[in-house]
């Protein structure tokens, strides 16, 4: 019988040690009355602790500051924790002034990405502001991660929507583009017309078990599978769920393969590692 596939979590969360237990506390005011909670403490000890426990051999850990005054202390917290299991992305606020600088910096340090997240940032996916990110991202061969469609802490807001992401996308073409929630939380039908099929990276959180089966399989069936990943949201997901969820999506075994594994490097824009012996 074949080995399961490696699994590469492309998007989770943790935070520096002296911060977590607030952080997790104050992010968990959004969710009461919801179904949802955090699954581990918030710190990296608490990723990984979750990742064993889930058969995660690797994981994506998506930064996101609030200020411009949190940009350089993400980036030097994310070079200082990474790991072979844990990739960091360091996140840049969108009026930062030395956004360049600061690209290339993420860069020179080794880090493979950046996380943008406009509700947070109050700043469209489409702002020039974001585009200018995306584009000193873009030539210094960064990957970046955007939220797309609503967020559970906030109302609904136009700043993270489908159309949003393919402007940027039109904008930016050359940017390794990832998509969260299967293109927008809650507009799965807008991501559906205009994300799917396109040559950027959508990943899976916060949609198996909510976005309806149907357009879930129709969703997945029109993107290519090269650009389909694997995601957890970690911890605002269990992530041993939602990899059996996962699993259960009526993929073929190398389509499953390319999303817990290959594609994932891929984004991060590095080989895909041999297969251990």
């Amino acid at each position: 019988m074949p080995a399961a596939p490696r699994v590469f979590d492309s998007h989770s969360h943790a935070f520096p040690d002296h911060l977590a237990t607030s952080a997790i506390q104050q992010l968990s005011v959004a969710l009461e009355g919801s179904p949802f909670r955090a699954h581990h403490d918030g710190s990296v000890a608490g990723l990984l602790g979750a990742m064993d426990a889930a058969g995660i051999e690797v994981a994506i850990l998506c930064s996101v500051v609030t200020k411009p005054s949190q940009v350089t202390k993400a980036t030097d917290w994310s070079a200082k924790i990474a790991s072979p299991r844990v990739i960091p992305f360091a996140s840049i606020h969108p009026d930062f002034d030395a956004v360049e600088a600061e690209v290339e910096r993420i860069a020179a340090l080794g880090i493979r990405g950046i996380k943008f997240h406009s509700q947070y940032m109050n700043c469209p996916a489409d702002d020039p502001r974001a585009l200018r990110i995306a584009r000193a991202a873009a030539r210094c061969n960064l990957a970046m991660t955007f939220h797309s469609g609503h967020d559970i802490a906030f109302p609904f807001t136009e700043l993270a929507s489908p159309a949003q992401l393919r402007r940027l996308h039109d904008a930016v073409p050359d940017l390794r583009l990832l998509c969260c929630h299967l293109g927008g939380w809650q507009r799965w039908e807008e991501a559906l017309e205009l994300l799917a099929g396109l040559p950027l990276y959508l990943e899976t959180s916060f949609a198996l078990g909510q976005c309806p089966q149907p357009l879930l399989e129709r969703l997945i069936a029109k993107h290519p599978r090269e650009y389909f990943l694997f995601g957890t949201d970690s911890p605002w997901l269990n992530p041993a769920e939602e990899l059996a969820r996962f699993r259960a999506l009526p993929l073929g075994a190398e389509a499953q393969r390319l999303a817990l594994w290959d594609n994932a490097w891929r984004y991060l824009g590095l080989p895909v590692p041999a297969a251990a012996v």
